[in-house]
């Protein structure tokens, strides 16, 4: 689908307004959308699609390895450790998604990150996101 200039125009203002916890929560979104867009692209039997929005996917899912604190990493923090953990084997489920063409997958990865965007919107909701607050305290900041 291609978007209008004027919606590209708000999400770019939308992005730079936004704060880390915000910013997470668009990463999220955009994840969770290309997931949904894969599993109706497989039912459709597209896989050049499917195979693109998954790989949209993976690569959001590699964003927010990137965005967790390497210094909180390297001290053992068990909830930056918990979510590397938790996005690499989402990462892994997705490959194994895209190459089996295979939908379980791509349902379980959408539901953990479902129930990890719905914190990340309360914490964004609150104001958190520049300040360390839990779940962000994995998060470079």
């Amino acid at each position: 689908m291609n978007r209008s200039p004027r919606h590209r125009q708000y999400n770019e203002v939308q992005i730079k307004t936004a704060n880390k916890g915000q910013l997470i929560v668009l990463l999220y979104q955009g994840a969770l959308r290309n997931m949904r867009k894969a599993l109706l692209q497989l039912e459709e039997k597209d896989m050049e699609g499917k195979g693109n929005s998954l790989i949209k996917a993976q690569d959001i899912i590699l964003e927010l390895m990137c965005a967790l604190d390497q210094s909180m990493l390297e001290e053992g923090n068990e909830l930056a450790a918990n979510l590397q953990r938790l996005y690499l084997y989402c990462y892994r489920q997705l490959v194994q998604a895209n190459l089996k063409m295979a939908p379980k997958p791509i349902e379980e990865v959408i539901e953990l990150l479902a129930n990890l965007l719905e914190a990340w919107e309360q914490v964004a909701a609150n104001g958190g996101g520049d300040g360390g607050i839990h779940p962000t305290v994995a998060l470079t900041g």
